[in-house]
């Protein structure tokens, strides 16, 4: 009950229509790439919509060319969708100024969908919003603005109401434990020992700098240049706004995680997009950075893989064996070697043509890290797949339970680890607190900092295990002995 089930229907619908192609989890992993593309969509019409013809393709590479958007939206977590409906909201809020119904119908929508994928942080960062522009600036306070949010409202309450609704209807405690917990306690921190992903206060002004690299440096140069038309452009008010109260909210929130900052970058992309075209010395250095940063790393890339397939041993870096195994035997797989070979012999070609288009620097930004990506889960998935996956794990402390334990309970799993958790297991699973007595023989302890559990003397530890390489957190199995 962690998150309302808008990507879970989608991941479902995609796991059936896709069963005589795809395995099951490979089917649902579609759903990322559903909605990816539709963020992508109405990010690029936003651009459009905002700054004129030729610049939505522009927005669109700027936000494939952030950091943040790559690594997080490959991931099947409700975030992507979250993402999804703030980029198809921010699109109908610039078009409600114009087109009232139109606008009013996308920006409910994406509220809407915002709300289904990930609960009560869209529609609320979105509703703050969209009552600061009309009090902050003029170009908002109009009567086509106000037709705009009274429809937006109307669109967006049959996906506010209906599942809440009937969770509500169903069970008092899943809706109790959806929303307080979830929702009111993530934010204010009360669930937060028991939910994890505790935040603090440098996290976000860590994080950001390469989560929205570049579209934050090229946001700050455009409101610099257009610093005397604040007051009336539209879509600079829009986009400030949007980050603005975003950030403030991720900053006070008792919650965080990278994934969470995934709306930020709709407004620092709608910022960005004009510099694009307007900043040519520093497109120029964008292009170079990029490919003086990502060269190397793909050319190591490859060494690492060449050296691992020729010698079954990786390099002997500390760094690269910290988190991967160092013996591996990694399979060679035709189709993804020609994938990746074809990109990196793509890529120098690319170098002659990109260099005469003004915003060759989002392009070349966006090209070498989707290129680093591909050589990455081409040629190193397997190793990066042995060493990150539960599934050898939970196989092992499963291999340990008697036969006739059918019950297992756990203990400070996370947030990645409880639905493996469960995924593998197979059994009823009763989670309990500290303090709580278990209500199942057998417990399973997550232990973040390798330290042997605190556990009372009538507990027998019968398995514990890691992930290879891990050295943060490591599980506990232990066997009521009365």
């Amino acid at each position: 009950m962690e998150k309302p089930p808008l990507y879970y229907w989608l991941a479902s619908a995609l796991s059936w229509l896709c069963k005589d192609y795809l395995t099951l989890p490979d089917g649902a992993r579609l759903a990322s790439g559903v909605f990816s593309l539709l963020t992508l969509i109405f990010t690029g019409m936003t651009g459009r919509l905002a700054w004129g013809m030729g610049y939505g393709r522009l927005a669109v590479v700027t936000m494939i060319a952030c950091f943040g958007l790559l690594y997080e939206s490959h991931y099947m977590i409700t975030d992507v969708p979250m993402l999804t409906g703030y980029a198809i909201a921010t699109y109908g809020a610039l078009l409600g100024r114009k087109s009232p119904i139109s606008g009013g119908i996308w920006l409910g929508t994406g509220a809407g969908i915002g709300f289904l994928a990930k609960g009560l942080l869209v529609p609320g960062t979105l509703g703050v919003t969209l009552l600061l522009l009309p009090l902050l600036f003029q170009p908002w306070r109009n009567q086509n603005f106000a037709k705009t949010l009274g429809i937006a409202l109307i669109a967006a309450l049959p996906w506010l109401l209906i599942w809440p609704i009937a969770l509500w209807l169903r069970s008092h405690e899943l809706f109790y434990e959806w929303f307080w917990l979830n929702n009111v306690g993530r934010f204010l921190g009360f669930s937060v020992p028991q939910l994890g992903a505790q935040s603090s206060t440098e996290f976000w002004p860590r994080t950001l700098p390469w989560f929205a690299w570049p579209a934050w440096p090229l946001a700050i140069i455009v409101v610099w240049q257009r610093r005397e038309q604040l007051m009336q452009s539209a879509p600079v008010q829009l986009g400030m706004v949007s980050f603005i109260v975003y950030f403030i909210v991720m900053q006070v929130s008792a919650s965080a995680r990278t994934a969470y900052g995934l709306p930020m970058l709709t407004g620092l992309v709608l910022l960005a997009t004009p510099a694009t075209l307007s900043t040519p010395r520093f497109q120029r250095a964008l292009d170079w950075f990029s490919r003086f940063f990502f060269v190397p790393i793909i050319a190591l890339a490859w060494y690492v893989w060449i050296i691992l397939y020729r010698t079954a041993h990786a390099p002997a870096w500390q760094w690269l064996v910290k988190g991967l195994a160092p013996e591996f035997v990694t399979p060679l797989q035709p189709l993804a070697l020609t994938a990746a070979l074809t990109a990196s012999a793509t890529l120098p070609l690319m170098w002659f043509s990109w260099h005469k288009y003004p915003a060759r620097g989002v392009i070349s930004s966006a090209l070498h890290l989707t290129v680093l990506w591909l050589i990455l889960n081409t040629l190193w998935l397997p190793w990066i797949d042995n060493a990150k996956r539960y599934r050898d794990v939970f196989n092992q402390a499963i291999a340990q339970l008697p036969t006739n334990v059918h019950c297992v309970s756990g203990l400070q799993l996370g947030e990645s680890t409880r639905p493996m958790f469960v995924y593998y297991f197979q059994l009823k699973n009763q989670p309990y607190t500290i303090g709580d007595s278990p209500a199942c023989k057998a417990v399973l302890i997550d232990q973040w900092d390798m330290s042997t559990p605190k556990t009372p003397p009538n507990w027998r530890l019968v398995w514990k295990g890691t992930r290879p390489q891990e050295n943060e957190d490591q599980f506990w199995l232990y066997l009521r002995s009365q």
